[in-house]
């Protein structure tokens, strides 16, 4: 039984961009200030959404329409920052970059387990790295969102030094260690796919004569074929 060839890879769709962009629709709408008239802080959207009776599955199905385009916009930053302007994939954790072993390069391999290995290294690496450096990406936004929202509250008057600083400290954690996963699984991924280029034959070395090659008026040839007629030769 043949394996069906799918064109778009669907757990990238799920695990690379919707959990990302579910995430940051929750995130937005706990961070997001609600305010009275005379601007005074109230409380946030999400304590608002549940506090109104019948508002939250309206939430939850909203959240969930709205993570694929979150998450495909998050794919889209990170690939613009971490691959583009910063090239995090191709620093290697330790300085140089690995070897190439070029596996998809092999010959007996046929093009259809190509494919199979392609698709199956993205499924083991290229989909969690991706999926790391998004969610890097939504920790990143709440960090700031929750500086500036700290900053307008005024919150050093009513939360604690341990909160106002750890909160950071620890989405910062977070997102370092995301982002070391996503640089070491697209680094380890680029090195198992990237066939490297052929290297150019080597000159020969100086007095040395140039291979000879093999045809019909040639002695080995003679040797190989016997007294008859050589090959190509009609008599």
């Amino acid at each position: 039984m043949t394996r069906r060839l799918r064109v778009f890879p669907l757990e990238e769709l799920f695990v690379a961009q919707a959990i990302p962009g579910l995430l940051l629709a929750v995130g937005w709408t706990v961070m997001y200030e609600v305010y009275h008239e005379d601007g005074a802080f109230y409380t946030s959207l999400l304590q608002e959404i549940l506090g109104t009776e019948g508002l939250f599955p309206h939430f939850v199905i909203s959240a969930i329409l709205m993570a694929f385009p979150l998450g495909m916009v998050l794919d889209s930053v990170r690939h613009v920052l971490g691959e583009v302007w910063l090239r995090l994939p191709e620093r290697c954790c330790c300085g140089s970059a690995a070897a190439p072993l070029a596996i998809l390069g092999k010959e007996p391999a046929s093009p259809t387990d190509r494919y199979l290995l392609y698709r199956h290294l993205r499924a083991i690496m290229l989909t969690p790295a991706k999926a790391a450096g998004n969610l890097a990406v939504v920790f990143a936004i709440f960090i700031v969102w929750f500086v500036v929202k700290m900053y307008r509250m005024q919150a050093w008057h009513v939360f604690s030094r341990t909160f106002l600083v750890g909160t950071p400290l620890v989405g910062l954690a977070i997102m370092v260690i995301l982002l070391a996963r996503y640089r070491r699984e697209m680094r380890a991924f680029l090195d198992l796919t990237q066939v490297p280029p052929h290297a150019a034959p080597s000159p020969p070395a100086a007095g040395m004569p140039p291979p000879a090659t093999q045809n019909s008026s040639s002695p080995d040839a003679a040797a190989i074929h016997g007294p008859g007629p050589a090959p190509g030769e009609y008599q």
